[in-house]
């Protein structure tokens, strides 16, 4: 009998991250968890199936040096019905949008002098980036805010990666969405019974 997809395995571990450098830390990031499972669900909307949720997960907040983060949480639900509504919704722009914002509201409300000034959200080839544009002592920079969703089985991960001024990227998300599903299904169809959905 296979062992079936946690939520845990559809959120980044150190193996998963591009590049060198990386600092695990969840200090700092909110003082109910930080944006963990509850600020998933704080931006699903009422069709999200979030009595059919069996288990949840997130990963630590990954950092580097200057202003790059990573972070992921994972839903695993009863049954894979669930999962691909879920999924849906988290990979949609409403979902996107909501997050971002939210994330630019703590940055707003955080123990820095940067003000938002405003929050655009863009579509990539792997999700949405919301871009907003903060002002402190040393001017106006983006920020920006990678979102991804992906589906394995009976369980759903969303990825948020922030940098400033560029964006992590369409080859930072391929790399650390390759990686999971790597990681998940048994290195791509090896016969280890596990099958990628989306």
């Amino acid at each position: 009998m296979r062992r079936q997809v946690r939520a845990a395995d559809v959120v980044p571990v150190d193996a998963d991250l591009p590049g060198s450098g990386w600092l695990a830390i969840d200090e700092g990031f909110g003082g109910d968890g930080g944006d963990g499972p509850g600020a998933v669900f704080d931006c699903v909307g009422p069709d999200f199936p979030d009595a059919a949720v069996v288990d949840s997960a997130s990963s630590p907040h990954f950092v580097r040096s200057p202003a790059t983060l990573v972070h992921g949480t994972g839903v695993r639900f009863d049954t894979e019905d669930h999962a691909v509504t879920a999924h849906l919704i988290l990979s949609g722009s409403s979902f996107a949008e909501c997050l971002g914002k939210s994330v630019s509201a703590d940055l707003d409300a955080g123990r820095t002098d940067a003000e938002v000034l405003g929050v655009d959200l863009v579509e990539t080839a792997y999700g949405y980036r919301v871009r907003f544009t903060g002002g402190d002592e040393r001017g106006v920079r983006p920020v920006n805010l990678d979102v991804a969703s992906l589906r394995i089985e009976n369980a759903v991960g969303v990825l948020w990666c922030g940098d400033t001024p560029g964006s992590f990227g369409d080859d930072g998300l391929a790399h650390l969405l390759g990686c999971i599903r790597a990681r998940t299904t048994g290195s791509r169809g090896n016969g280890s019974g596990f099958a990628p959905d989306s």
